[in-house]
């Protein structure tokens, strides 16, 4: 009797609100025999419960996505498998989110417009035991040594707007965030919009996520 010895496919979770880039990310990985695309989720909230019931071994994860954003899905998935391996795929390149990637035991991270060279081989580092970042220098956002000051003058935020950006990077609600500035809820939601405006970003998720990527403001 023969003897199958092929080694078992790498199984893999695809986490991105945008079915185009899915649908692209599983035409180039279908067309490695040792790649498995178990699943797709549109969201963090429904890869977490994806990952209630089975562990793939690599995580691919965009990070802003409505509803629960990557940086947060990641954060509780690996609460939930400490051993998770998570490969972030963003069109955000600074060196801060790195460090915070890496601290919070995220095992890669590659720009969204990388090649499928690029894409394969982090994802056979990371399933074999190792981390791989490939963030450009001369491509990521200055928001390591610009400060807060040209980070401020980069999207005409006021000092208020600031405060508030600082603020719901602690997870502050509208609530939360009125009491302590002494105004009312209706104001902070006027700041908020006014801000999202000014940054080119929808919604609160976007907002965390940018007050999450820019910790020196």
């Amino acid at each position: 009797m023969e003897i199958n010895h092929a080694e078992p496919k790498i199984s893999l979770l695809l986490v991105d609100d945008h079915q185009l880039f899915i649908d692209g990310l599983r035409s180039i990985l279908d067309k490695h025999t040792h790649f498995s695309v178990w699943r797709t989720a549109r969201d963090g909230r429904e890869a977490l419960q994806l990952l209630q019931h089975h562990t793939p071994d690599v995580v691919i994860m965009d990070l802003n996505m409505p509803r629960i954003d990557g940086q947060q899905a990641a954060a509780k998935a690996l609460s939930m498998h400490p051993g998770l391996k998570i490969l972030v795929v963003s069109m955000y390149y600074t060196t801060s989110l790195q460090a915070s990637l890496e601290t919070m035991g995220v095992s890669g991270f590659i720009p969204k417009d990388s090649d499928a060279t690029v894409l394969i081989q982090a994802i056979e580092k990371i399933h074999g035991g190792g981390h791989y970042f490939s963030i450009d220098p001369n491509r990521q956002m200055k928001d390591d040594d610009s400060g807060q000051k040209s980070i401020r003058q980069k999207y005409n935020l006021t000092k208020r707007e600031v405060e508030i950006i600082r603020l719901v990077r602690q997870n502050k609600t509208t609530q939360e965030i009125a009491e302590l500035l002494f105004v009312s809820p209706f104001t902070i939601e006027t700041h908020r919009r006014n801000i999202c405006t000014k940054l080119d970003i929808k919604g609160n998720n976007g907002l965390l996520l940018f007050a999450q990527q820019h910790l020196d403001i």
